[in-house]
């Protein structure tokens, strides 16, 4: 079975509609406390404007994310990109866009990480996850994933994702290990000893682009 090739942030396409919210039960990682997580359409009502307001947000990281990258590339090597690239002066919590203050989360994550700090939690998984099923399925990436997550301390806090695929730039450092240029493997393995964010081909999925957004 093909996996559908996934294209730019963008232009991801939507998946069909469910006509229920699906609930899971999220398996916490050792320190962290419980938590559970449920998926909303984006035009469910109970989101509000959540879902706007995260899709423009992710556009915007989503463009600032493949200007930067390219730049890099382009103008220092892929070496040095392994250092500047991804947003790196984007900061992963409080007001992550200047002018957007309710986004006030934002996280890259994959079921193949190269950074630990951006392995997945557990409601980070089950958004992984049910993309991987989608995919697995034959079916197309969803465009956002909108999500509700239900701490133990009794807040609750919404979540929006978008798929995001591998650019023909990214390759240079997330392809196949053996057609890397060999000072890049070398930075790699010293800055990453155990990077699982290898061996893509442009088009591939790669992971998703989260952002908090606080409701009205």
């Amino acid at each position: 079975m093909k996996t559908p090739a996934l294209i730019l942030i963008a232009l991801l396409a939507l998946s069909a509609a469910s006509s229920s919210t699906v609930v899971i039960a999220a398996a916490a990682p050792a320190k962290p406390a419980p938590m559970t997580v449920e998926f909303f359409e984006p035009t469910a009502p109970e989101a509000g404007d959540v879902p706007t307001v995260g899709d423009r947000a992710i556009n915007s990281i989503g463009y600032s994310l493949v200007v930067e990258s390219r730049s890099t590339v382009a103008n220092q090597g892929a070496k040095a990109a392994i250092a500047k690239c991804h947003l790196k002066s984007v900061p992963a919590t409080g007001a992550v866009l200047q002018g957007v203050p309710r986004v006030t989360a934002y996280k890259r994550t994959s079921l193949r990480i190269r950074n630990p700090a951006n392995a997945p939690d557990a409601a980070e998984e089950a958004a992984l996850q049910r993309v991987q099923k989608e995919l697995e399925a034959g079916n197309s990436a969803p465009k956002i994933m909108v999500q509700r997550v239900s701490h133990a301390d009794g807040s609750k806090e919404w979540r929006i994702y978008r798929p995001v695929a591998v650019l023909a730039q990214c390759v240079t450092c997330h392809g196949p290990e053996d057609k890397i240029a060999e000072d890049v493997r070398a930075e790699l393995k010293a800055l990453y000893p155990d990077d699982k964010a290898i061996g893509y081909a442009a088009g591939e999925w790669r992971g998703l682009i989260r952002v908090t957004v606080a409701p009205k």
